[in-house]
């Protein structure tokens, strides 16, 4: 549930023939306003992922959490001011998490907003993030364009307010992965199924019939094998057959009219592919804690929209600093 790979990251989404991975590389090589460093918390201070976490953290969902509620937790203690946003990945602008993110900015004022998809290195208002984000209301924005971190981006755009990226770099998830064993293939493989189901959720593609698979898959690909500073693994992909293959092997079923793809691969997941979207997650959030602790200490009130999951994982280590958070789902 809401468990997104870093969607800059993965190169899934494309603007006109641009894989994002080229405008993520052209960002990090041009770069001279990276975010300072912070210290990277411990693991023990990250709750690990389950679906029977997100059950007890978010009571809210309905049934098993299978379907996830937007909601806003805001927080304060002392002068310390934080609102999280728990979002349903988004792409339209009347969905519920639009108005949780809404909500949000007028909760507190904030003095900076952190959003999902993209590394924190790339510095404050990356410019053509910010071109993006203006383009939010455009007929021809692309999927991450249209989602709710460039809704939020060009709200705090608006207001003055500054925006940050709250990933880590694919270096560092890299070097995590492989410290737990994961293999070159279990990281390609993995990142053609995150590209997958984004592009599904996006809408960008329809269905996993044999030819929307076909269609997005030559982007995919070339997003794998782009350089790790410039959005990608530097890996080359199984064909398309090899990873229909594997994806067999792994669920017992074939991606191809597979009804209940996506959402087998999020939270719960007990496969290799799990496991690794596990330590890859765990990656993600010490590095978004570590984040909102420092713009805590610095910046005193912070506004975070991110996948609900992260927050579930979080919530011990946000309460342990600022106490009982006061939730608002937003249902409809």
């Amino acid at each position: 549930m809401n468990r997104l790979p870093a969607m800059l990251n993965t190169g899934s989404g494309m603007r006109k023939k641009h894989p994002w991975g080229l405008l993520v590389g052209m960002l990090m090589e041009a770069s001279v306003n990276a975010a300072p460093p912070f210290t990277f918390p411990s693991e023990d201070r990250i709750l690990p992922s389950s679906l029977e976490l997100e059950r007890r953290t978010q009571p809210w969902c309905p049934g098993d959490c299978a379907v996830s509620v937007p909601f806003v937790a805001s927080y304060r203690n002392g002068t310390e001011r934080l609102v999280f946003v728990g979002a349903r990945h988004a792409f339209h602008p009347n969905d519920p998490t639009m108005r949780a993110v809404a909500a949000g900015f007028a909760k507190y004022q904030p003095k900076v907003v952190i959003v999902e998809g993209f590394a924190t290195a790339m510095g404050e208002n990356p410019p053509p993030l910010v071109a993006e984000a203006h383009r939010y209301d455009a007929p021809d924005a692309d999927e991450f364009a249209r989602g709710e971190a460039m809704y939020a981006a060009s709200r705090a755009l608006a207001r003055g307010i500054p925006f940050l990226g709250g990933e880590p770099t694919r270096e560092e998830e890299n070097q995590a992965l492989k410290a737990k064993g994961f293999t070159d293939a279990d990281i390609a493989f993995s990142a053609l199924l995150g590209g997958f189901s984004q592009a599904l959720r996006s809408g960008e593609i329809p269905d996993t019939s044999p030819g929307s698979l076909a269609k997005v898959y030559p982007r995919l690909t070339r997003g794998l094998k782009e350089r790790p500073d410039r959005g990608g693994w530097n890996l080359d992909a199984p064909s398309l057959d090899e990873f229909r293959q594997r994806y067999r092997d792994m669920y017992g079923v074939d991606i191809v009219g597979d009804d209940k793809f996506p959402p087998r691969i999020d939270v719960g997941d007990t496969t290799r592919h799990g496991q690794q979207s596990s330590v890859d997650m765990l990656t993600r959030d010490r590095h978004l804690l570590g984040l909102i602790e420092q713009q805590l200490a610095e910046r005193h009130s912070v506004l975070v929209v991110y996948g609900g999951s992260h927050w579930s994982t979080l919530s011990a280590a946000l309460e342990e600093r600022l106490g009982k958070p006061k939730v608002r789902p937003f249902l409809k």
